[in-house]
């Protein structure tokens, strides 16, 4: 996977886990006091199941379609602000060639580096905003995947009466898990049955 797109999926995968994890956190603490007076539950043991958040983002198709977005972005801002720059240089060169030519006055010498370093000043600025709008993109999706998958979750939880769904892989504390309590199919057909997830095209400059 390109270099972009692991930033952004590991970004992603951190965000919903911990997401959901203080979500998870809040209710057990919430439910403590019951849990200790019922003798029968504690008997029966917490209902456990685990996702792997990894295999969400690979297989969710809205975020993969928009991940793939992001990177064509970055590298088309990446392509612009190189060109930008080269076409910089060029001209730098031929200035150079008429001063030592003996072209060019003294002060219009001093007035061409002035414009060469305010145009210079103009393609630095022109790439920064080019990044936070990509940035910008990203902090949007990062939040709306991890709300959606927050939301299926605590639906799950609900209808299935788990204590607690844990994420297994991507540096994980769980080592070892039983596949027969991987709900990771489940709640990726939820995920691809959702509202989509496509935000405004932005412009890149």
């Amino acid at each position: 996977m390109p270099f972009m797109s692991r930033i952004l999926t590991s970004l992603l995968l951190v965000s919903v886990f911990a997401l959901f994890l203080g979500c998870q956190q809040q209710e057990a603490g919430g439910t403590t006091a019951g849990a200790a007076g019922a003798d029968a539950g504690a008997m029966k043991g917490p209902s456990i199941v685990f996702v792997r958040l990894d295999s969400l983002q690979t297989g969710y198709t809205e975020l993969a379609t928009e991940l793939t977005r992001l990177e064509a972005n970055f590298l088309k801002a990446q392509e612009n602000h190189q060109g930008r720059v080269s076409s910089l240089q060029k001209e730098v060169q031929r200035l150079q060639n008429k001063v030592q030519q003996g072209l060019m006055t003294p002060n219009q010498i001093q007035s061409e580096q002035q414009r060469i370093g305010r145009k210079e000043q103009e393609i630095m600025q022109q790439r920064d905003i080019a990044l936070a709008s990509i940035q910008d993109d990203q902090v949007k999706l990062q939040a709306q995947f991890g709300e959606r998958v927050k939301e299926i979750l605590e639906d799950i939880q609900e209808e299935k009466g788990y204590d607690y769904i844990l994420n297994e892989g991507g540096g994980s504390a769980v080592l070892v898990a039983n596949d027969s309590y991987d709900i990771t199919d489940v709640v990726l057909e939820r995920l691809n049955a959702s509202a989509s997830v496509t935000m405004e095209k932005d412009s890149v400059q």
